[in-house]
């Protein structure tokens, strides 16, 4: 080992030499003190701003949130049509409530083809059943149904309960009608001789008629033309012939000719049910061939 110089270890002569070396620019001491110095500016500046404002109560708020612009409201509905614009709304619902109004008299048209339908179905079936001699209670009930108002209808029922004697027992009748008649037109007056009154009481026995002579006023010619009337369906023919004959003959003929007015009065009502039947049953055709114009319909 080399033993240090003795200049090395040798002190400094000159006192400046012991003093402590300077550093370069600021030191750490400087920087600290003024990070001190700025802490307590910045808190006594916050200290004022609150007394400050705390003295003023009228100052404004300033809000941490800042709110949006002012906008304009949104309208909740559409916006309302430009003037002068066509509205199509009202447009739309006239079409829908002209189209109802089509529908229900479409209906109604179709209602009352039914019923006229129906009113001259039965009207055809009480008509075939009154054509016999029996009652027809029924089916003028399934009439009076459809054509409650129909005086027609309502004249029928004292014969619906009965009946009414047909065309042809009429017919078959008067036969022995007229022979009664014919009997009756001979009853010898007061002064008939005897022969006379022979032959009337034998003709209470045994009928003894002209039946091919059909002129003259004699009462069995009269019969004879009542009787062929009567055959050929002609009542009110025959009921006019008979009116001609005299009082004794005609009185023997009185319960016939009241049936046989029967007859012509239900041919007559039943006659007049048809019509109406048949009337109401084309006019309802025709209107739901050509309904009446309700408006035209908007798309």
């Amino acid at each position: 080992m080399t033993a240090p110089d003795t200049d090395d270890i040798t002190p400094p002569r000159d006192p400046a030499a012991f003093a402590r070396p300077r550093g370069r620019g600021i030191g750490i001491a400087a920087v600290a003190a003024l990070c001190v110095v700025c802490v307590a500016l910045g808190f006594a500046g916050s200290q004022i701003a609150q007394r400050l404002g705390a003295r003023d109560p009228a100052a404004p708020q300033i809000d941490p949130a800042p709110q949006a612009l002012d906008r304009p409201a949104r309208p909740a509905g559409p916006p309302p049509p430009l003037a002068g614009a066509p509205s199509a709304a009202p447009v739309v619902a006239s079409g829908y409530g002209d189209l109802e109004a089509r529908l229900a008299n479409v209906e109604a048209s179709q209602q009352r083809t039914l019923s006229a339908a129906g009113a001259a179905l039965a009207a055809t079936g009480l008509a075939e059943a009154a054509q016999t001699s029996r009652p027809f209670e029924s089916e003028l009930a399934a009439l009076e149904r459809l054509l409650p108002l129909s005086p027609d209808a309502r004249a029928l029922r004292p014969m619906a309960e009965t009946g009414v004697p047909s065309r042809a027992a009429l017919s078959a009748e008067f036969g022995a009608i007229a022979a009664r008649a014919s009997t009756a037109a001979r009853q010898p007056g007061e002064g008939a001789g005897i022969v006379d009154r022979i032959l009337h009481a034998l003709s209470a026995v045994v009928s003894i008629r002209r039946v091919g002579e059909t002129s003259g006023g004699a009462p069995d010619a009269i019969l004879a033309r009542a009787e062929r009337q009567t055959a050929e369906g002609d009542l009110v023919g025959a009921l006019a012939t008979l009116r001609t004959l005299p009082a004794g003959a005609a009185a023997a003929t009185a319960e016939w000719r009241g049936r046989a007015q029967q007859r012509v009065a239900l041919d007559q009502h039943l006659a007049n049910i048809r019509t109406q039947a048949l009337s109401d049953l084309t006019r309802a055709e025709q209107t739901r061939a050509d309904p009446a114009p309700v408006g035209d319909v908007q798309p």
